[in-house]
């Protein structure tokens, strides 16, 4: 028995041995960068405000009689607000006319004594004395005349003062003040406030690196506001307004404890649609030229710093540290380290290693609608 053990053991030994079968190379998806001019929003937060903002006061004393708008509507200029009662300033009106016409009175009869005087003093049969009083008073008159009318032009204008009208256009605040109540007096009473918001002001602050860029190293004022282009206005639920806004004011002086230089933007806002107040960001293009992108969630990073996972034409990963340009959407603009003709991995990326051989599949049109944007649709300037 121990003989035939031996002869099974001494031909299983003599036959063919077993051969290492090594794994599949992992598969991955490839695709080369695109390449497009694209244009890129930077961001600047802001506030909203105001073309013009205007108190409406009481500028003679009496009771409000009368409230003729509604609040928050839209007044045009010249419109009747309130009406203080009238009454004490027509009878003002009244005597100051009644003044003028004494002192009118007074003057013609001063006037006629003063030149009857004078043909009497060429007879000498008044004396020089009598002359220049009579002369005095002439001129005294004249002078009441004078000072009648200045009261009753001032009665004129109290009682137009009574009939409170609308400085500007826009949109008016709330009654401060309700009929029946004593307006004027020392104070000139706030009676409400009107927003002139059509156009309308966003104010935002612009960095250093903005402000020399487009002043070509020479920070002056004057300078950015004219060579900024026309921006755009982006709402808090990221709607963004529909017509373009112009820089048209910068401020003097960089503000020393954020470096920032306080800006204007003036957009058109028919109809009201931007309240003051709002936050808004104004948004600043910028076209890139040929810029490489790549889909965002291809880039990985490490202590080194953020990287690309390649292919390169053995079949080798390689890893290609980048630097990063503005976020597009899903996608980053790459501004060094990657070529146009390098073959990006963007799928199977947990199944690549740096020096590990791999099977690159080229990425199909659908892989590419996947990852990337439609080619010309633009974002803004995000980065994480």
């Amino acid at each position: 028995m121990g003989g035939l053990i031996a002869a099974i053991l001494l031909a299983s030994g003599c036959g063919k041995g077993n051969e290492f079968a090594p794994p599949p190379k992992p598969e991955v998806t490839v695709m080369n960068p695109l390449q497009q001019d694209i244009t890129v929003y930077r961001a600047f937060p802001g506030r909203t405000e105001a073309v013009d903002f205007v108190e409406v006061r009481a500028r003679v004393k009496g009771y409000l009689q009368e409230v003729n708008f509604i609040d928050g509507e839209r007044v045009e200029k010249g419109a009747e607000l309130f009406l203080i009662e009238q009454a004490p300033f027509i009878a003002s009106l009244k005597s100051a006319e009644a003044n003028v016409a004494q002192a009118k009175a007074s003057s013609k009869l001063a006037e006629s004594d003063y030149e009857r005087k004078k043909q009497a003093r060429k007879t000498e049969a008044v004396s020089e004395i009598d002359l220049l009083a009579a002369e005095a008073e002439f001129g005294a008159a004249t002078a009441a005349v004078l000072s009648a009318e200045a009261q009753l032009d001032q009665a004129h204008l109290d009682l137009s003062y009574t009939q409170v009208q609308a400085p500007v256009g826009g949109r008016i605040s709330r009654r401060l003040v309700s009929t029946g109540n004593l307006v004027g007096g020392n104070d000139a009473t706030l009676l409400t406030t009107i927003a002139v918001e059509e156009p309308i002001y966003v104010y935002f602050d612009l960095d250093e690196r903005t402000i020399l860029k487009y002043a070509n190293a020479d920070p002056r004022p004057d300078q950015v506001g004219e060579k900024l282009p026309p921006v755009m206005l982006e709402f808090a639920d990221g709607k963004k307004h529909v017509d373009e806004g112009k820089v048209d004011y910068v401020d003097n002086t960089l503000n020393p404890e954020t470096g920032t230089l306080r800006a204007r933007a003036t957009f058109p806002n028919p109809g009201g649609r931007i309240l003051p107040g709002q936050f808004a960001r104004v948004l600043i293009p910028e076209i890139s030229k040929d810029a490489i992108l790549v889909p965002e969630l291809c880039i990985q990073r490490d202590l080194v710093g953020p990287y690309l996972l390649v292919v390169d034409d053995a079949g080798l990963v390689e890893s290609v540290y980048v630097e990063l340009g503005s976020r597009v959407e899903n996608q980053r603009i790459i501004t060094a380290g990657l070529k146009k003709a390098d073959r990006v991995i963007v799928k199977g990326l947990q199944r690549a290693r740096p020096g590990v051989e791999v099977q690159a599949t080229e990425a199909s049109e659908k892989d590419v609608r996947d990852v990337t944007l439609a080619p010309g649709e633009s974002g803004n300037d995000e980065d994480e």
